[in-house]
């Protein structure tokens, strides 16, 4: 059976850490997206999209952990 994968988005807003963009890629699930989104944006506050649905709001705290809010 094929692996079907599925669109996600990170889109970074236009702020003191770096320009807007919007990265577009592909990945069996959200659990692989979000793996995805810990290396593309590290140092930076992201949503993360599936389609046309919003998942989540990612932000980096002062401790550097990710705080992942709906």
């Amino acid at each position: 059976m094929d692996n079907v994968l599925s669109t996600y988005r990170l889109r970074f807003a236009n702020d003191a850490a770096g320009v807007g963009k919007t990265i577009e890629f592909r990945a069996p699930d959200a659990s692989e997206a979000l793996l995805i989104a810990k290396n593309e944006a590290a140092d930076r506050d992201v949503e993360l999209w599936q389609g046309t649905k919003l998942l989540c709001h990612l932000r980096r705290s002062r401790e550097e952990v990710w705080l992942i809010q709906p």
